[in-house]
């Protein structure tokens, strides 16, 4: 028997487009499907349609994705998640998170709430 992390992505609601910029934007939810809130977490396809890295942000709230879209540097970490430009990602987070991006100039990620890998 296949589980949610064996089978095949299958998009499970619709997909939101954020524009990371250097200024990251306000966190927005990517809704999870009612079938998978019993798990209380939701797996994401993750997109990054630019031509440079973005910083992921994801939290709980919308101020919380949005602090949490920052760049590691040398000695010191950091939340944002890098996604390498063309990056295509599957990701679980809590089907309450929020997304924000930050970006060195104007990227576009697309993110899928879904289910599979």
């Amino acid at each position: 028997m296949a589980s949610n992390s064996q089978i095949a992505f299958a998009p499970l609601g619709e997909t939101i487009a954020i524009t990371a910029n250097a200024t990251s934007p306000n966190g927005v939810q990517a809704l999870v499907s009612e079938r998978n809130k019993a798990h209380s977490t939701g797996q994401y396809r993750v997109v990054n349609a630019g031509t440079v890295i973005v910083h992921l942000g994801v939290g709980p709230t919308v101020a919380k994705a949005k602090a949490n879209a920052e760049a590691a540097v040398s000695g010191n970490p950091a939340a944002g998640i890098p996604l390498l430009p063309g990056a295509v990602e599957i990701l679980r987070f809590s089907d309450t998170s929020y997304f924000s991006g930050l970006a060195a100039s104007a990227q576009t990620l697309y993110i899928t709430p879904g289910q599979g890998i």
